[in-house]
């Protein structure tokens, strides 16, 4: 199961990611921990953002943005180690969205 608080955070986290139907564009990024992959999250959106806006000096989305683009990916899901079964627990869309909004969250303070 998920461990709670200030350890569920730090797992070695796994995010696979496939932009569009063509398999070339799948692609995995693996980071330290959850708020780390999360982050990666956010920026890949405001990668994809700054490509669509090239003239735009400062572009404002809101979650709801976020969750859309979330959603446009042909596939994106995680893997998220679990140090005590010694093994990659599978984490899907939904967990996504609940992670990189509580992360967003706790940035905002």
């Amino acid at each position: 199961g998920l461990v709670a608080g200030a350890m569920a955070s730090q797992r070695h986290t796994i995010l696979l990611v496939q932009h569009n139907k063509s398999f070339s564009s799948r692609t995995f990024l693996d980071f330290p921990t959850v708020p780390q992959a999360m982050d990666a999250l956010v920026q890949m959106y405001e990668m994809a953002l700054r490509s669509l806006n090239p003239e735009a000096e400062h572009i404002t989305y809101d979650i709801t943005d976020l969750y859309k683009y979330l959603d446009s990916l042909e596939d994106v899901s995680a893997l998220v180690l679990d140090p005590h079964a010694c093994m990659y627990e599978p984490q899907d869309r939904d967990w996504l969205k609940a992670s990189v909004l509580s992360h967003l969250r706790q940035q905002a303070g």
